[in-house]
């Protein structure tokens, strides 16, 4: 009997070294924002673009504190949190990433945002994509625009901008990534003027340019079981059907693609045979035009400030609307050490009172036991029952011979 074959490519095994490097996040709202249905569903369309490594499913409660789910993202293996809120006071929404577990953590203000059913509104022809589609089974491209490009023009707050952006997404290596996983792009954007942050979300389309037309639309008709292939019983030979353009299907409408969207992609298959045979000719080569269709949601926001530690009460490294002198730093320093010493104190007091009544609860469990199995805990040979009797409130009458008022009401009735 012959061996079954096994798939060896499509089925390699990720080691948990490969697996501990992937980053992941949890996509969250808290506050108000979850009386908004319509930044709920912005949390949501926002789980399909950091898919596949997210909580898509995620469901959040209002009894749910944000200490909750930092707890939660240590054991799950969490590197970044997507935190969108809504203020009470001005309906302001913002939105804080925090890379677990000690930070930093970017501020956010949102100035507007767009739905994904928005954006399929006002597409001629949109791109169906549910939150299982397989599009969503790898993560997207990530292209990052506006920013400066060389790191030490870039001033810190920037440098850190783009170091937190760029570890969103696992890192792609040329030499092993399949161009054809890749089928879906984040564009960040940045404009220098307004210093204003642009999240676009898109799906990559291919279509291949080379070749003639009839036998695309030959091609499509076999795929598409909806269309009927062609009538060729009155062609005598191969050349009537690739240079008759009625033939099939008549004249093709297809709009002409620019030169830029144009790439030369390798044939994988050529690559294979090409690497098991250990030849040095060139892999042939197919040009495929390369077009982007919008997915959204759409999200225009703006850097307001960077706190050091993870999201909570941490120092504040920068802010966008506030600026202080080298004496204003020194004294918020100084400020700083002063409240984290005597969050120290307060922690150490905590576990000090913790441990006393820990030892308090022990000791009473041991007299339980004792009193339980007949045992004397007291030295002076006094029964176990003198422990009760002196966690017993003292009664004493000299409390109540004073009460001159105590039957007033008694002897006025009679």
């Amino acid at each position: 009997m012959a061996k079954r074959r096994t798939k060896k490519r499509t089925h390699r095994k990720v080691s948990e070294e490969e697996l501990a490097k992937i980053p992941r996040s949890m996509v969250l709202r808290i506050g108000s924002s979850l009386r908004n249905h319509s930044l709920t569903q912005l949390v949501k369309d926002f789980r399909n673009v950091m898919q596949p490594h997210t909580a898509i499913n995620l469901r959040e409660r209002k009894s749910n504190k944000l200490k909750d789910f930092v707890v939660m993202a240590g054991p799950l293996g969490v590197s970044d949190l997507f935190i969108f809120n809504q203020s009470e006071e001005s309906g302001n929404i913002s939105l804080r990433l925090g890379k677990m577990p000690r930070g930093p953590t970017l501020q956010f203000k949102i100035n507007s945002y767009s739905l994904m059913k928005d954006v399929s509104r006002i597409l001629k022809r949109p791109k169906s994509a549910g939150k299982d589609s397989k599009i969503f089974h790898n993560p997207p491209l990530l292209v990052m625009n506006g920013f400066q490009s060389k790191v030490k023009e870039a001033s810190q707050h920037e440098q850190l901008l783009i170091t937190m952006f760029q570890n969103l997404f696992p890192p792609i290596q040329p030499q092993s990534t399949n161009v054809a996983s890749i089928q879906r792009v984040l564009m960040i954007n940045k404009d220098p003027e307004t210093q204003e942050i642009s999240l676009r979300h898109y799906a990559i389309n291919t279509k291949l340019v080379d070749g003639n037309r009839n036998v695309k639309k030959l091609i499509n008709s076999h795929h598409n079981l909806k269309k009927s292939l062609p009538n060729l019983s009155k062609a005598t030979d191969v050349a009537d059907m690739l240079l008759d353009p009625y033939s099939v299907g008549g004249v093709t409408s297809d709009s002409e693609v620019e030169d830029d969207a144009i790439v030369e992609i390798k044939n994988n298959e050529a690559i294979t045979k090409k690497k098991e045979s250990e030849k040095t000719e060139t892999a042939p080569t197919r040009k495929r035009a390369i077009k982007l269709t919008e997915l959204g949601p759409r999200i225009n926001m703006t850097l307001m400030k960077i706190e050091e530690g993870l999201i909570g009460s941490s120092k504040t490294i920068y802010h966008s609307q506030v600026s202080k002198d080298e004496k204003d730093i020194q004294k918020l320093n100084e400020k700083h050490a002063l409240k984290q010493k005597l969050k120290a104190e307060r922690r150490a007091k905590q576990q000090a009172n913790v441990a006393s009544k820990l030892k308090v609860k022990e000791e009473k469990k041991k007299r339980k036991l004792a009193r339980k199995n007949g045992e004397d805990m007291n030295a002076d040979g006094s029964g176990s029952d003198s422990d009760s009797d002196d966690e017993k409130p003292e009664i004493r009458a000299e409390d109540y011979e004073n009460d001159s008022d105590l039957y007033s009401d008694v002897e006025m009735s009679d």
